[in-house]
């Protein structure tokens, strides 16, 4: 939920400021936060490997948060926010299932549904005055989605007991490219109405990927990607009410199958 409100603050942003002021703002909140977070929810310091697997993971989030809020500027949410989570899922998935972990029986068959109600609450029929879905924002939604799965991939390399403060690493390095290229680049500043969903597309990303590591720390990556990538639900439920953008019943389908997903993950 986290991650998919997150993506709605920070698409709508986009869609009235700088693509890059957008990302460095927000990501600026989410480390003031985390910075916040870290010494209370960590279980012991970080070291130097927590910071950088963090790091290196921030560089591929940085991408897929680009790729991801250039998508949700220009096309319906409710088709780009999904698609990025079908591969999204899919890295951490493929990964965790590599790397020896096992699914039970229900948790399995909630994986799999999980899967297609991603597909599903992506199959949305375009209206005659719709902007078309474009073949280059379907590629850049997925690819968004790469980057995020591999940014899951890090944050689990990490120590648990160190959460947050991979996140710390992670945007530390994240805000300072952005920084730079915000000084070289010399975006203009965004009207005064947009910097509230700037703001929160940071409170919301920052603590997604807190509960994200908590998660992690306490089950599978296989099954935690899967849940975390149902995000695009919350997505689209707020597209639906406040920008109406329309939901066809595939998709209403796919969200009621999210939640058995769900149900069946927590059994298994």
């Amino acid at each position: 939920m986290f991650y998919g409100t997150g993506d709605f603050a920070g698409g709508l942003a986009s869609r009235r400021a700088s693509l890059l002021i957008v990302v460095l703002g927000s990501y600026v909140v989410g480390l003031v936060g985390v910075l916040v977070a870290a010494p209370v929810l960590a279980e012991r310091p970080p070291t130097a490997a927590d910071f950088g697997w963090g790091a290196v993971g921030g560089l591929f989030g940085l991408a897929g948060i680009v790729l991801l809020y250039r998508g949700l500027a220009r096309g319906p949410m409710s088709v780009v926010a999904p698609l990025s989570a079908v591969s999204s899922a899919m890295v951490p998935l493929i990964w965790g299932l590599v790397d020896g972990e096992r699914l039970s029986g229900l948790a399995g068959v909630g994986v799999a549904l999980g899967l297609l109600s991603i597909v599903l609450v992506s199959a949305e029929r375009r209206r005659p005055d719709q902007v078309p879905v474009i073949r280059r924002t379907v590629i850049e939604a997925l690819l968004a989605g790469v980057g995020f799965g591999t940014f899951f991939v890090f944050l689990d390399l990490a120590d648990d007991g160190s959460a947050p403060w991979p996140v710390v690493g992670a945007r530390t390095l994240t805000v300072s490219l952005a920084l730079l290229a915000a000084i070289r680049l010399r975006p203009s500043r965004p009207a005064a109405g947009v910097w509230w969903a700037i703001a929160a597309a940071g409170v919301f990303d920052v603590a997604a990927n807190v509960t994200f590591l908590l998660a992690t720390a306490e089950g599978d990556l296989a099954v935690v990607s899967v849940l975390s990538s149902m995000y695009p639900a919350a997505t689209v439920l707020l597209a639906w009410t406040i920008l109406r953008e329309r939901i066809s019943g595939v998709q209403v389908a796919g969200l009621a199958l999210a939640a058995v997903a769900i149900s069946l993950v927590g059994v298994g």
